[in-house]
């Protein structure tokens, strides 16, 4: 008698599972087919190439596009988690590792895009070739910017490293050999721009000169980006494959990106094509 009690429970229970299916199949294919995109914009120089090229572009293709500004990049990427965004385009791969492992998230990389590298700027010299003995070069007083801008000094030949120093974590004492006798002053970011006058050379973050509308004439030399600092379009892991998200990956390695880097007032000078 009692098995005749249980059938309609595992009745019930076949036809919500099988509902549960049809209901994530549907998700799926909403997912698959949705028109409409909610961008996730942290503080970022970047968002000039959604904001000027990808949204405009997409929006010929039938989507609608909208754009959501985030007080950080950490916001942006719970959104994203959340759902109540679908992508951002503002963070490397070493961050997003670092946010993957501490809040054991899978979101990932849809796509490196060009990106703004530290540079060495000079007010007072035209080229790279007036080094001279004890010139005075600022850079930034963070360890992480501390050490790009060492290793960018190093590949001017400028000055050497000791060996086998992490090139994450280099400072000034971890140089071996400083030909020019070279003066450093270690001073913020952000101030570094209203110092060009006061110094031989200086090495700053490509926003940070950016936003300090420092001409892009002043540029003399940038870093080459190793891919783990490229930024990169982000997305769910689930997303990865879907029609809308390979609509913005071709877009951010097409020719009219290219040629708005390579173009614009705004954005010449400023920007690196990803190297992959």
């Amino acid at each position: 008698m009692k098995k005749y009690l249980y059938l309609p429970l595992f009745m019930m229970l076949g036809l919500s599972l099988i509902g549960c299916d049809r209901k994530s199949e549907s998700e799926q294919a909403n997912s698959a087919d949705k028109k409409e995109i909610v961008v996730g914009l942290p503080p970022s120089m970047h968002n000039i190439l959604m904001e000027k090229v990808v949204k405009p572009e997409l929006e010929k293709k039938g989507y609608t596009v909208k754009l959501v500004n985030f007080s950080s990049l950490r916001d942006a990427n719970t959104a994203l988690v959340e759902g109540s965004i679908d992508m951002n385009a503002a963070q490397h791969q070493a961050y997003l590792d670092v946010y993957n492992k501490e809040t054991n998230n899978d979101l990932v990389s849809l796509v490196h895009i060009p990106s703004i590298s530290a540079a060495l700027f000079s007010q007072t010299h035209r080229s790279v070739n007036e080094i001279a003995p004890n010139q005075t070069i600022a850079i930034p007083n963070d360890p992480s910017n501390t050490a790009r801008a060492l290793l960018l000094l190093q590949e001017l030949n400028w000055i050497k490293l000791k060996p086998n120093t992490p090139t994450g974590t280099a400072s000034l004492n971890d140089i071996a050999e400083n030909k020019y006798n070279l003066q450093f002053k270690l001073l913020l970011s952000e101030i570094i721009p209203r110092t060009l006058g006061e110094v031989d050379y200086a090495i700053m973050p490509g926003g940070v000169a950016w936003l300090s509308k420092v001409p892009a004439d002043n540029v003399l030399f940038q870093e080459k980006l190793s891919p783990n600092l490229e930024l990169m379009v982000v997305v769910k892991k689930e997303n990865l494959n879907t029609q809308w998200a390979k609509d913005v990956k071709q877009l951010y390695q097409s020719e009219a990106l290219r040629k708005f880097i390579n173009e614009d007032p705004e954005a010449k000078g400023r920007f690196i094509w990803p190297q992959g």
